[in-house]
């Protein structure tokens, strides 16, 4: 059986069997978007990594070395604010060609570094490599959260409320200004790429949200808001009915999106690498955490669906009609992305 037959979803749950073998720390391991151990009395740390690989995650011909270091360090820092926590530690591990340039790293690390002083994260060590080919990097992070504030994808319960930091769909319309440019506004294509290489993760929003209490699950949305929508019902067990013309969608956005044909719903839904956060909220705090997180840093918190029972699916109210909500997203060694 081939890779591309199970996908990477279906090769994370075979890989999931016989993982753990000392459970005494460990409080959730593969499945979310941070492992959760037992930590320091009144804590629990939280560890994740994510590799990035040339040509298949960036490459050299559109992005710069300082972009690639920044995108790294803010996709992992956006997976402990989605478990509610502070990142604290990172390690780096790359894989090189001789060749390389040694002012190319330096600038990589100039990247991860501004990341990582915005967000309070040391890098503390790692690892490198020679390789023939392709260039990867591979970040893993360590974070922590109170015991009793960590979120999981699995919390979700029918009636709760489903949130969106942000607004979705500009990295995707970002990545087309890239591998296929046209003509657009400079601010425009400049905003776009930004919003590609330099993702905000919701550090300040997360922890201003759980102040206000009333979360009951969580997601970053890295694989776009389908795929997202789709994991937190499946390890919620319950269906999700989202809002069309609530989904938030910045004006760049959709003239981008009419400069390439494209819908801007399609941005949004499918697009990915926006790494906003997907909440869901009991019904009573939902204001309470758009007020907490405007006091906070202004980010905006929009309302787009509910969590109804499994058994209603996954749909979208788009334009009146209730329609069934196609799967999608990123999935690696599929060919249907």
């Amino acid at each position: 059986m081939e890779l591309k037959e199970v996908g990477e979803f279906g090769l994370i749950e075979r890989l999931k069997a016989g993982a753990i073998v000392d459970p005494a720390r460990v409080v959730m391991g593969i499945g979310d978007d941070a492992a959760v151990l037992k930590g320091e009395p009144g804590f629990l740390t939280l560890a994740s990594t994510d590799m990035l690989v040339e040509d298949i995650h960036f490459t050299l011909a559109t992005a710069t070395p300082r972009e690639i270091g920044y995108k790294t360090m803010a996709v992992n820092v956006s997976d402990i604010a989605a478990m509610g926590g502070i990142p604290e530690q990172a390690l780096v591990s790359l894989a090189l060609r001789p060749e390389q340039q040694v002012e190319f790293v330096d600038e990589l690390y100039a990247g991860l570094r501004e990341c990582g002083q915005r967000f309070g994260v040391n890098i503390i060590g790692g690892d490198t490599v020679s390789s023939p080919r392709a260039m990867v990097i591979n970040l893993a992070i360590l974070g922590r959260v109170e015991n009793d504030a960590c979120l999981y994808r699995h919390g979700a319960r029918p009636g709760d409320i489903l949130l969106v930091t942000g607004d979705l769909g500009g990295s995707a319309a970002g990545l087309d200004t890239l591998l296929s440019p046209r003509p657009a506004p400079a601010e425009v294509i400049a905003w776009a790429r930004a919003r590609h290489f330099r993702p905000t993760p919701r550090v300040v929003e997360i922890r201003a949200a759980l102040k206000a209490g009333g979360l009951t699950a969580a997601d970053d949305i890295s694989d776009g808001l389908v795929a997202e929508v789709y994991t937190l019902a499946t390890a919620s067990r319950v269906g999700i009915v989202l809002e069309a013309g609530a989904i938030p969608i910045a004006p760049a956005t959709r003239q981008l999106a009419a400069i390439y044909h494209k819908e801007p719903l399609d941005y949004a839904l499918y697009g990915g690498e926006d790494f906003e956060l997907l909440l869901a909220c009991r019904p009573d705090k939902v204001d309470a955490v758009r007020e907490a997180v405007n006091r906070a840093c202004r980010t905006p918190v929009t309302v787009i669906g509910r969590v109804v029972p499994a058994e209603e699916g996954i749909t979208i109210n788009h334009r009146g009609r209730v329609l069934p909500l196609t799967p999608g997203g990123y999935n690696h060694f599929q060919l249907d992305r």
